[in-house]
């Protein structure tokens, strides 16, 4: 799966689903992977599951079969939707999110997760195109870490959030730095504005999410919540620098995107560690 594929869609399993695909099958038959950290497994777990939180998914996913049926869970359905998107990319043929988690799992209600926008993405075509959406998406969730910043009453999560939100800023001036190697030119003082079709990605940010419609599903979410989202949004990004890295024949650009990519894992990394105190 490559560039022109990274925004394809994956699909969630009800928990009933889940549970009938389970008892209809051999634990040799698939993969089961719980995605959470550490604390939260050690605290219970679904029978057969393998532990592979998801900041350490894209390094460790080759320890499981990529050719078996593969199903990823986590709380609330948030990270294991990043979860199978980033199994997905990495060649796993069969992949489901457990919709809703493991509260679903437990009968709880579950209270939703804020929907993608992925058909927005298909306008982008070449690799000029592609850092052009990727400034879009840096944006936009810059745009998203500096409202957060303002919301939780956290002083510790408050301050990530806003180091995020620079961090951002900067990825931006570093993605018109590769557009302008990969044009030949310098970008316009609009830059991205006209290079997409449609002004594909407009409004939107890392993950695929809206950024109205993430900044509205934030509203009465606890700082547990907000990290969990920022710790798939991370994942997401850092999985999108890895295949621009991989796919784009320009080695300054390529360059570029391993930077991005390792600045990207070193907040997943942030994030995750200070989650753990909230679980």
């Amino acid at each position: 799966m490559g560039m022109l594929d990274y925004f394809r869609p994956v699909e969630s399993w009800s928990a009933e689903k889940v549970r009938e695909f389970l008892a209809d099958h051999g634990g040799e038959d698939y993969n089961l992977l719980d995605v959470r950290l550490e604390e939260e497994y050690a605290a219970g777990h679904l029978p057969g599951a393998k532990l592979m939180p998801l900041a350490e998914l894209a390094l460790r996913c080759r320890e499981v079969a990529a050719e078996l049926p593969t199903i990823v869970y986590c709380a609330s359905g948030v990270r294991s939707k990043a979860a199978a998107t980033i199994l997905a990319h990495a060649g796993f043929s069969a992949v489901y999110n457990l919709e809703g988690g493991v509260r679903a799992w437990k009968g709880l209600v579950a209270a939703g997760t804020p929907e993608t926008a992925m058909t927005f993405f298909a306008a982008a075509r070449t690799p000029e195109e592609h850092v052009a959406l990727a400034w879009v998406l840096e944006d936009g969730t810059r745009r998203f870490y500096a409202e957060v910043a303002g919301m939780v009453q956290d002083v510790e999560a408050a301050n990530l959030f806003r180091e995020l939100a620079r961090a951002e800023e900067h990825h931006k001036a570093s993605l018109v730095a590769v557009y302008e190697g990969l044009a030949g030119r310098p970008a316009a003082a609009d830059f991205p504005r006209g290079l997409l079709a449609g002004e594909a990605g407009a409004g939107c940010m890392e993950g695929g999410f809206r950024v109205e419609e993430v900044l509205s599903w934030t509203r009465g979410k606890q700082v547990c919540d907000l990290l969990e989202l920022s710790v798939s949004i991370e994942a997401v990004a850092y999985d999108h620098y890895l295949i621009l890295r991989r796919e784009l024949a320009d080695e300054n650009a390529r360059r570029v995107f391993e930077i991005l990519s390792d600045e990207e894992r070193r907040h997943l990394v942030k994030l995750t560690n200070l989650m753990a105190h909230f679980v």
